[in-house]
């Protein structure tokens, strides 16, 4: 039985991907036998083809991915949806970074934001959609899969953990990006016991204020073990979102609850990340 692997770029320009020697195909069974490299047009999926040994046989067809469900103003979107959709805003005039922001709370109002408990989202969707208008030449705020993004439903990791009162995030701290230290979070265990979350490869962290620097992303799954009345600092590595932007400085952050697609070897460095998240054609963050 053959098992097919999506090569994804939701950028405006093609992508060469890296398929590593390894990486999981079908659950926890399957792994690729040999690294290969595919070009994959903008915006777009190339279907990979493996065989039951994991060796690639062919090339399969290729998708679109640019927006397909075009939403009117106001209309409410599902963060745990895969539909790849936009809900169009008003031409912003003043503080487009305020309409962006308030509308991405609109949009998504089951989104729990609460700066305090270090919990978000809206800001990470406000700017990433900012970005993306500009490359398209529109307003709107985009659903996360089609910012190359998948709502966290795992009830193993942090998120869930924090959203539902099992630890309570006390502080995210953003300091410089592609270091081992480049988030610090503080976070107490309130229960009587042990708690063990991940982190997942690719997990978002959001500015708390529009303020022109860098949002975050996690370059690797992280475990961390929380003893019944502990509060540690925990440091997560972490690679800058946004080209266009910023390195923290010291910055408060907010968890959110998005996870960025791996196209393959996305995760590598600095540099291919950038060219996933900003593409070549850079927008502006501030």
């Amino acid at each position: 039985m053959n098992i097919k692997y999506q090569a994804k770029n939701p950028t405006p320009v093609a992508q060469t991907i890296t398929i590593p020697r390894g990486m999981i195909l079908d659950g926890s069974r399957l792994r690729t036998a040999e690294a290969i490299t595919v070009e994959v047009p903008p915006m777009s999926v190339r279907e990979v083809v493996y065989d039951e040994s994991g060796m690639p046989v062919s090339e399969g067809c290729i998708q679109d991915l640019t927006v397909n469900i075009v939403n009117d103003e106001g209309t409410t979107i599902d963060p745990h949806s895969s539909r790849r959709e936009r809900t169009t805003i008003a031409n912003p005039s003043g503080d487009h970074r305020q309409l962006y922001v308030e509308r991405a709370r609109e949009v998504f109002p089951n989104l729990v934001v609460d700066d305090n408990r270090c919990i978000g989202g809206a800001q990470l969707m406000a700017q990433f959609s900012h970005l993306r208008s500009q490359r398209d030449n529109t307003t709107a705020i985009y659903s996360p899969a089609a910012l190359n993004m998948a709502f966290d439903a795992r009830t193993d990791g942090l998120y869930h953990a924090a959203s539902t009162g099992m630890v309570t995030i006390e502080s995210i701290v953003g300091s410089g990006h592609d270091r081992a230290n480049a988030i610090t979070m503080r976070i107490a265990n309130p229960g009587q016991n042990v708690v063990r979350v991940v982190v997942p490869q690719g997990t978002m962290f959001e500015q708390q204020a529009w303020t022109g620097k860098q949002n975050l992303v996690v370059k690797e799954d992280v475990w961390i073990d929380i003893q019944p009345g502990q509060t540690g600092n925990f440091p997560l590595p972490a690679f800058c979102a946004n080209a266009s932007a910023g390195s923290p400085n010291g910055n408060p952050m907010n968890l959110t609850p998005f996870v960025f697609h791996d196209m393959g070897g996305t995760f590598t460095d600095q540099g291919t990340l950038w060219r996933t998240t900003d593409s070549r054609r850079r927008g502006h963050l501030g």
